[in-house]
């Protein structure tokens, strides 16, 4: 048999003229747009907090230093103005901003507005953008869709991943390195000791759904509280659902599954919630101590795995399975910037492969065996999700 191994095509999300969408504390954030201008208003504002207007002046996009001159391409250039603007609301700008200019990778900016040196100095610090060699003055910098949604200068309390680790707080550098060892049925390896997870009934990551709108969360699964527990069940002991994880059974089983993986460090299982409203399940893994780092081999240090299950029949259908799909790869990149590679391994023979490969800017690595099926390997790599996934 000859399996299909590419086929995904982005789909841009347009934005009507007159747009709203709410951030992950709630805060509604609303946009228009007229002949190239955009204005953001901010908690049911009446009057914009900023503009984005055209501008005369443009400045190079292609890549400075590889691309030959003769194929440079320059692009105009958009002003930013606004009165004092606090960096929370700043950055809440910026989000309407890529949400209307999501086919473009970086866009020239010129910043118009009283603390500008503040503006720069944060937009220049998280990586958000830069000072290109082409401009001339200190305030016409390049945006950078991609770093944009890697959480850059992402306001805590507005950052899609509701539980950062270590908490800004305490630290802004990555979970240290300490080497740590894992020995089981499946596996026997070194790797970095991992983070403690949150606790359970935790929001792990929230993020506002444009084309379906609606907010996606995934909350750390709990399985004392009832709700979870027993939509877990019910969507394990499904017909559907139990043709792909095969986890059917009484709740003695299901409870000793859940437990098994709260006691386990390298493995978190989350509700899948659409505006408050169970949907599904999934987990997220760190795969150099999994089963798959085993079977499969060459996995790095921080490299990570999802699963997913979709339990409710009216959140199926295509807009909703890209959606949490991305997001569950979007949260795994987000929780470690070492992570490079977040993969797959659902069954070769299920009817849901062929949607991976059109979905994600995934790659179709080969065919393995585990002991217990026969699996499809999917390599997703940082740049090339955030250069090209479906995350307006």
């Amino acid at each position: 048999m000859t399996t299909k191994t590419s086929g995904y095509i982005r789909e841009a999300y347009v934005a009507p003229l007159d747009h709203s969408f709410t951030l992950p504390d709630n805060t509604l954030v609303r946009s228009t747009e007229s002949d190239g201008l955009i204005q953001v208003y901010l908690k049911s504002s009446s009057e914009p907090v900023v503009s984005f207007e055209p501008h005369s002046r443009s400045l190079r996009t292609s890549p400075h230093g590889i691309v030959n001159n003769d194929r440079a391409v320059s692009s105009p250039a958009v002003l930013l103005k606004a009165s004092q603007l606090s960096l929370d609301d700043f950055w809440a700008a910026l989000y309407a901003f890529w949400v209307r200019q999501s086919e473009k990778e970086v866009i020239p900016l010129i910043l118009d507005i009283p603390n500008a040196d503040e503006i720069l100095t944060y937009l220049t610090s998280t990586g958000l953008a830069f000072t290109p060699p082409d401009s001339q003055t200190r305030f016409e910098l390049l945006l950078i869709r991609a770093s944009f949604w890697q959480g850059a200068g992402a306001p805590v309390k507005r950052h899609w991943l509701q539980t950062l680790v270590p908490h800004p707080s305490v630290s802004t550098t990555p979970f240290p390195f300490f080497q740590s060892f894992t020995r089981g049925e499946h596996v026997l390896t070194t790797h970095p000791l991992r983070p403690p997870k949150p606790a359970p009934g935790s929001v792990i990551y929230s993020r506002f759904i444009f084309t379906v709108n609606e907010h996606l969360r995934f909350i750390h699964i709990d399985a004392n509280n009832p709700t979870h527990f027993e939509t877990y069940a019910r969507w394990q002991n499904s017909d559907r659902v139990n043709v792909g994880w095969r986890e059917r059974g009484p709740d003695e089983k299901h409870r000793k599954y859940l437990a098994d993986r709260l006691a386990d460090p390298h493995i978190m299982g989350f509700i899948v919630e659409w505006n408050d409203e169970p949907a599904g399940y999934g987990e997220m893994s760190w795969v150099k101590e999994d089963p798959m780092g085993t079977y499969v081999g060459g996995l790095g240090d921080y490299d990570q795995g999802t699963h997913l299950l979709i339990g409710e029949e009216k959140f199926r259908g295509r807009q909703r399975f890209t959606a949490v799909m991305t997001s569950m790869k979007h949260a795994c990149f987000l929780r470690d910037p070492r992570t490079e590679v977040v993969v797959g391994e659902p069954r070769a023979d299920l009817p849901i492969v062929p949607r991976l490969i059109a979905y994600l800017p995934q790659e179709l690595n080969r065919e393995f065996e585990f002991p217990h099926k026969r699996a499809v390997y999917f390599t997703l790599r940082r740049e090339r999700f955030f250069q090209a996934a479906m995350l307006d």
